[in-house]
């Protein structure tokens, strides 16, 4: 079986699976199944100008506050800076306070 590694028939596999019956089921807190998230620029930039030491950023997928202690799919995602070249990279400080909004209900396709 031959795969793609087009990001367009990835990000469409990943939602063709995501929304189908028994998948996993990854849900917003609005009840739309998760695409991604909105990570606005200047969240970017502060991460990136909190240490000149930054050399990309890190994402840490976490439990949705909204879903904390329930059983329900709902995650996101928290940003912080990563300091390094070469893996392992190190966080440079604590993950942003404010989980970025999901897509949908923030995105288009």
């Amino acid at each position: 079986m031959a795969t793609s590694t087009d990001p367009k028939s990835l990000i469409a596999e990943y939602q063709q699976q995501n929304s189908a019956a028994g998948g996993p089921g990854l849900k917003t807190p609005d009840g739309y199944f998760l695409n991604g998230f909105y990570i606005d620029r200047k969240t970017i930039e502060d991460i990136l100008n909190s240490n000149p030491d930054i050399s990309g950023i890190s994402v840490q997928l976490a439990k949705d506050p909204s879903a904390t202690g329930k059983p329900d799919n709902i995650f996101t995602i928290f940003l912080t800076g990563a300091i390094g070249t070469t893996p392992p990279f190190t966080a440079s400080g604590d993950p942003t306070g404010t989980p970025p909004p999901p897509c949908p209900p923030w995105c288009t396709k």
